[in-house]
């Protein structure tokens, strides 16, 4: 990683957690295949979606790291995929803003859905 693209993600990711500081709690989350696995990204996104929807219909407030902002871009233009989980959805995982994960079917397909459920796990 580059120091502008430890700038980058390091800026980003600062973002994301002051959005989610400001969300009421307690705050929950869907994972699932996005990418890769699942049912393909067109139909793994309209599924994702959905999950959020469903949660807040029935009152959670639900976090999604790339909604409402262009992190996703950020991330894409300037060739971070490599970096996302370690540098921007661990640290934001680790606040413990996110009391729980909701996970979508054909999660265990998924690496980023796999790492996010691990952290979740109960420590033993």
């Amino acid at each position: 990683m580059t120091p502008i693209q430890k700038e980058m993600m390091e800026e980003i990711t600062t973002g994301a957690i002051e959005r989610l500081k400001a969300l009421p709690q307690p705050v929950v989350r869907v994972s699932g295949p996005i990418t890769s696995g699942g049912f393909g990204y067109d139909e793994n996104l309209k599924r994702f979606i959905r999950a959020q929807e469903i949660l807040r219909e029935k009152g959670f407030t639900v976090f999604d790291y790339f909604e409402d902002n262009d992190d996703e871009d950020v991330i894409k233009e300037h060739d971070l995929q490599e970096f996302v989980m370690e540098y921007y959805h661990q640290p934001i995982l680790q606040t413990g803003l996110i009391s729980a994960v909701y996970m979508m079917p054909k999660w265990e397909e998924s690496g980023g859905a796999t790492a996010e459920r691990k952290h979740f796990e109960p420590k033993v």
